[in-house]
């Protein structure tokens, strides 16, 4: 596809967070996710959707209430948190967003943003960041 070309992508980010923490998942859910904007150069304008997920041991907050209350301008973006499966051996304390939004970019332009010991989710990706 050329360049300039306007299409939907998708770009994926996670982040461990410290503890089960309402503080915690609201620190770790912005940290990944105004990475996750910054790196891409994100307007709330270009995006379709974003959604959040947590392992089971994190049900101290909603990620995405952290990015209405504290973002401007995101608080018409559909946002929605999920529940990850419960894998036995899977990264503990994770949170993962996938955001889709308009773009000319094309998919291999995108950055992921994974952070902390979510970094080994993708070592392949992660060396994309630096």
């Amino acid at each position: 596809m050329a360049e300039g070309n306007w299409r939907v992508r998708g770009v994926r980010g996670a982040i461990t967070v410290v503890e089960n923490t309402q503080m915690s998942i609201r620190e770790a859910t912005l940290e990944v996710f105004i990475a996750l904007i910054q790196a891409n150069t994100i307007s709330p304008s270009e995006v379709v959707m974003v959604l959040f997920s947590c392992t089971p041991d994190l049900d101290a907050g909603f990620p995405s209430q952290a990015v209405r209350e504290t973002l401007p301008a995101w608080e018409l973006v559909p946002l929605l948190d999920l529940a990850q499966l419960d894998v036995q051996g899977s990264l503990p304390r994770c949170l993962r967003v996938i955001l889709q939004f308009n773009t000319p970019k094309t998919q291999a332009q995108v950055r992921p943003i994974y952070l902390r010991g979510a970094m080994a989710l993708r070592p392949d990706l992660v060396q994309i960041n630096s």
